[in-house]
């Protein structure tokens, strides 16, 4: 091992956790694992197995761009490339379980003071709509809590990947670490957003029949006990989705997906053009209350793709998802202990992301993106490392034999 890969593995390790307070330190410090990495090359590199579909993914994108009537308004798409970088450098540099175990814990540490930070908004919030009774001032609503985040969507995004991921985690790190975990889960219940709510349901289920009894008790009696206590305002939230006069934006999700289709029919190839949704959105909407709702995008991860960027781009992202699923299968018969928690953790991660995505177009936010390409890719390093030294091994058995 290289004197430096430490170094390298330090700072993307830093630059997930720091995702969860600033997207420009996050950035920065990944820029300077990139450059490390090009500069000392360590170590002969691990390719993730979706990388095909990724890179397909990325060239029907540009394609999308050079076909778009205006591509001068979407090269933010292209420059969001860059933080793929993530993926690479997780499978790269977090090789054992030593490293993912201290990723973990960095990550639900400094997730859990966000948690507690955004725990405090919500206090301070309520009182204020205590006060007020101003739908501006709703902390279920549009006063929703950020932690350090400009937005609520972002910090409940974040919340979601992490305590999805760490719910296995907490076999490898520890039982007291459910305590922090149960801030983390505290603050996604108390954020009011059900995408993010269906999102962690889901990705528990996907991995809970895999996980201890004691570590499940753990994990849910937090959150059901916040989620008992918080019911009125739970019920609150949830009526105002049928509210369709005051709050047009929820019940404009399906004219969303409508509007979305309408695009997709008459430029199902290319796309309208990456970051042209709202330019094209008043075109081919018939309603008249656009001035009540967000319409930048469509609030559905694959409606949006196939809106903005084709049916070949949306067929290239299916892809890759379908083979992040894949690899994790694979990986997941053959894991020691030692890998089978990382493996479990990015499944209930990508299966809570792809949910809450039906609802949110998550996979446009860089903050949740950069931190789901490295919970996806964490397995990677280590399943590679741990296949490494099995047939070394076995080749030494082997030679000793003859």
């Amino acid at each position: 091992m290289s004197e430096r890969e430490p170094w390298i593995f330090g700072l993307t390790a830093a630059s997930a956790v720091a995702v969860l307070v600033s997207i420009a330190a996050a950035e920065i410090l990944l820029a300077a694992a990139c450059l490390a990495w090009l500069i000392f090359r360590p170590r002969r590199m691990v390719w993730p197995g979706y990388v095909i579909p990724l890179c397909v993914f990325m060239a029907t994108t540009v394609l999308s761009l050079a076909m778009s009537s205006d591509p001068s308004v979407g090269t933010g798409v292209v420059r969001k490339f860059v933080l793929f970088a993530m993926g690479f450098l997780a499978a790269n540099f977090v090789i054992d379980d030593k490293r993912a175990r201290l990723c973990y814990a960095a990550l639900l540490g400094v997730a859990a003071v966000t948690s507690l930070a955004a725990l405090g908004q919500f206090a301070m919030r309520y009182m204020k709509f205590q006060a007020t009774q101003s739908l501006t001032d709703d902390p279920t609503v549009l006063a929703r809590i950020t932690g350090f985040m400009g937005h609520w969507m972002t910090f409940s995004g974040e919340q979601l990947l992490i305590w999805c991921a760490a719910v296995p985690a907490v076999i490898a790190l520890g039982r007291r670490w459910l305590v922090p975990l149960g801030i983390v889960g505290s603050a996604l219940i108390l954020s009011f957003t059900r995408s993010a709510w269906l999102g962690a349901l889901g990705g528990f289920l996907a991995v809970g029949l895999l996980l201890p009894r004691k570590i499940l008790l753990g994990v849910v009696l937090p959150v059901a006990i916040v989620a008992a206590a918080a019911s009125g305002l739970i019920y609150h939230r949830v009526s105002m989705s049928f509210d369709q006069q005051n709050f047009a934006p929820d019940s404009s999700r399906l004219a969303m997906a409508i509007t979305g289709f309408h695009m997709i029919q008459d430029h199902p190839v290319f796309g309208v053009g990456p970051e042209r949704i709202h330019t094209e959105f008043p075109r081919y909407y018939h309603g008249n209350d656009l001035a009540n709702f967000y319409y930048g995008h469509l609030h559905n991860n694959i409606v949006q793709i196939a809106a903005e960027r084709g049916l070949l781009c949306l067929a290239a992202f299916l892809w890759f998802i379908f083979e992040i699923y894949a690899d994790l299968g694979r990986m997941l018969k053959t894991a020691d202990d030692n890998t089978r928690w990382t493996i479990l953790s990015a499944i209930a991660a990508v299966t809570g992301f792809l949910i809450a995505g039906f609802f949110e177009y998550n996979f446009g936010d860089s903050e949740v993106l950069l931190l789901l390409l490295f919970i996806i890719s964490l397995p990677y390093g280590a399943y590679e490392r741990r296949g490494s030294e099995a047939t070394h091994t076995g080749e030494r058995s082997f030679a000793n034999q003859a």
